[in-house]
């Protein structure tokens, strides 16, 4: 399973798409890298877009749960 997930999103709830995922993998430093590095305000096609800001989700078990964000309003 991959326990680790970062994606570009607009609102606050972890899409079932491919196309908002930046990270996803089992290695909690990369992922913590990858949400550091992103910047809000890019949409899923990295086009601007104000309303989008980054996630950082944790898999625990059933579902992923955001632990970090930024960016959305």
């Amino acid at each position: 399973m991959n326990t680790y997930r970062v994606d570009r999103v607009n609102s606050r709830r972890v899409p079932c798409g491919m196309n908002s995922i930046r990270y996803i993998g089992d290695n909690a430093k990369e992922a913590h890298k990858v949400f550091d590095q992103l910047e809000p305000g890019l949409d899923s096609w990295n086009q601007p877009n104000l309303a989008y800001g980054v996630i950082f989700s944790v898999w625990n078990g059933e579902d992923y749960v955001i632990k970090r964000e930024k960016g959305l309003k």
